[in-house]
């Protein structure tokens, strides 16, 4: 797959912020030695082979979540609280979309499943904690009932009372999966369920940030502007996906025994999905706050209990075909072509109001990858919404990639027209009311891509350049309100990704410049991470010392309403130009990983105005955290 890895892997997919991967090659694995194996549902459509499980142990020690998988972003001030990733990136799934989530980098997603193959049961267990009781478990088995019937399941639990009043953070996850094949391969079915729930208190932001900036140390207790608040919120989904395999039997005599394998060039699928979302903010003791509480709609009181809740039963049916050798992952050339028709029935509702919808979509995709040197690989994908409530909606893919001996270089382009979110368009609660149905326009938006790899360095080289065009574009205001531009608007962003190895020593880059022509953007023009170590080994311990810097510069960072749960623009505060320091020492003996670290080692070494991520939250205080991973399998 590596030819492909700068094309989207999941066109039908939500956004994904990218991803920060560790390289593989700056530490040696033991893929090779296991037979645990697993695929994901992407590379099933595509008839790709299961895949060895990595254990590769580098960056165990950054567990949390939004540094594990946005290097740079917003949040307020705690593990668990709203996020929102600073890397821009307009990608994003064709159809209804209810609101962004700002507790979406705490979720388990099922289209992120991963569906097991193993010997013998497969358990992975995360475990990490540290003061003012931040606890972090994450859990996974698997295991094979019969030789092609696999079950298991994931769990993570997050929570922690936070440095700063009102921070406490509750969240729980769960997924159960399986996957069956038939003997003769003409049948597969895989199927998955997803529970999101937690409860998250609203500070609503320190009431004087120069207070807080005065104090050192842990005696940091200042007050917040909300001190009842809360939000909750829950999602389920319920998934299952049929595919009837099509192609050549291939007859195998094992001693006594004659086994007819299929190997397939075309299979029809049926999936059906139904999901549930809601998100409730509760203020029921009276707090007020001009801003963020600015008017009561529909109680008389204070109090407010806002509700939002949005269901999707979803039906697809596809057909795919595979030409050339898809079997073997050693194939010089794959092709892929595939076509699928998407029926969603929809209900959203807000206090007394429910709406219902329907969308019918249609999308196709194609690829044809080849492996050699001196040759180009091409990628389409075009998705239309044809009928519903987001009629016209499209959005159109092409990339290619050459390949030559020492580097891979690819070029790629997309169009997407979408209809805004709808809690943009229409939002009906105690605190906020707003219609803009019949005055928001659809956005627009347009990128152009470049990417340049190496492939005889030893520890690779990756640059990423994309440049976007932006028409219609929604954002919300320094009154908390949706406003859509009038004006195009452009940005530029660049991501480099670099390690450099010095005998023992190891220096891992990421880099991300971004820049735009228009203020109602708001991100960091220069941000990353460098991670500097040193590893080696003693008798049968690995172990890697070193420490984490992550930084980005000041920007007018948007502040965060908890009764839309949105990030708005405010024009008083800079936030950023603050390094944040983090020593680690991370042991592996076996199949079990240690790690110690300090997180913010470098509270109070600078002026303490800062270190915010949203104005009026600060980061999380100085702290010592411990984890440990064991894996069993084979």
């Amino acid at each position: 797959m590596d030819v492909w890895a700068q094309f989207p892997t999941n066109p039908m997919g939500a956004a994904t912020p990218p991803a920060n991967v560790f390289p593989k090659d700056s530490v040696k694995s033991a893929v090779l030695k296991i037979s645990t194996q697993y695929v994901t549902e992407d590379e099933i459509n595509r008839n790709i082979p299961l895949h060895h499980i990595d254990t590769n142990p580098n960056g165990a020690e950054i567990f949390h979540n939004l540094y594990k998988n946005y290097t740079v972003f917003q949040d307020l001030g705690n593990i668990g609280t709203p996020s929102r990733s600073l890397i821009f990136n307009t990608d994003r799934h064709v159809g209804f979309r209810l609101c962004n989530n700002p507790f979406e980098g705490y979720w388990m997603k099922p289209e992120e499943t991963k569906f097991y193959n193993t010997k013998t049961p497969y358990t992975d267990l995360f475990y990490a904690q540290g003061s003012n009781e931040l606890i972090y478990l994450l859990a996974r088995h698997s295991q094979n009932i019969l030789p092609r019937w696999n079950v298991g399941a994931d769990l993570q639990r997050i929570t922690s009372v936070g440095f700063i009043g009102r921070q406490n953070t509750s969240i729980y996850n769960y997924q159960f999966f399986t996957r069956y094949t038939s003997k003769n391969k003409k049948y597969e079915l895989i199927a998955h369920a997803t529970w999101n729930r937690g409860v998250v208190e609203e500070s609503g932001g320190i009431q004087i940030d120069t207070s807080f900036e005065t104090l050192t140390g842990t005696n940091k207790k200042v007050l917040s502007n909300l001190n009842s608040s809360q939000t909750r919120f829950k999602s389920r989904t319920a998934y299952v996906k049929q595919y009837w395999h099509f192609g050549n039997l291939e007859q195998i005599i094992n001693k006594e025994d004659t086994i007819y394998e299929m190997h397939s060039t075309k299979q029809l699928s049926y999936s059906i999905k139904a999901e549930e979302t809601s998100f409730i903010f509760e203020n029921l003791k009276g707090d007020t706050s001009s801003t963020l509480l600015p008017h009561q709609y529909y109680d008389v009181t204070t109090n407010t209990f806002d509700s939002t809740y949005f269901g999707k039963i979803e039906n697809r049916i596809a057909y795919d075909m595979f030409t050339g050798s898809q079997i073997q992952l050693k194939d010089s050339i794959r092709k892929y072509m595939g076509v699928g028709f998407t029926h969603a029935m929809i209900v959203t509702s807000q206090n007394p109001y429910v709406r219902n919808y329907q969308n019918l979509l249609c999308d196709f995709t194609y690829e044809n990858i080849k492996l050699k040197n001196n040759t180009i690989s091409e990628m389409g994908y075009l998705a239309y919404d044809f009928a519903g409530y987001n009629s016209g909606d499209y959005k159109l893919k092409v990339a290619l990639k050459y390949r030559t001996y020492l580097f891979d270089l690819g070029v790629n382009a997309e169009e997407q027209l979408y209809k805004p979110d709808y809690n943009l368009l229409i939002n009906k609660s105690n605190q906020f009311l707003w219609n803009n149905e019949n005055t928001f326009n659809k956005t627009q938006t347009d990128r152009i891509g470049f990417q340049v790899s190496t492939r005889r360095f030893r520890n690779n080289f990756h640059l990423t350049v994309n440049s976007y065009i932006l028409n219609n574009w929604v954002y919300i205001n320094s009154s908390c309100l949706p406003t859509q531009s009038a004006s195009a608007i452009m940005v530029n962003t660049v991501q480099l990704n670099k390690t450099f190895r010095l005998w023992k020593f190891y220096f891992e880059h990421f880099i991300y410049y971004q820049q735009t022509n228009n203020d109602v953007i708001r991100v960091p023009e220069l941000s990353g991470k460098i991670r500097y170590y040193f590893q080696s080994r003693f008798k049968t311990m690995k172990f890697q010392l070193g420490f984490d810097v992550f930084y980005n510069t000041a920007y007018y960072g948007n502040n965060y309403n908890p009764a839309t749960r949105q990030f708005y623009l405010q024009n008083e505060r800079l936030i950023g130009n603050y390094p944040l320091f983090e020593p680690f020492i991370t042991s592996e003996i076996k199949r079990v990983i240690f790690f110690f670290k300090y997180e913010h080692l470098n509270q109070d070494w600078f002026n303490n105005n800062g270190y915010y991520y949203t104005p009026h939250y600060p980061l999380s205080l100085s702290s010592f955290r411990i984890g440990i991973r064991w894996r069993y399998y084979d």
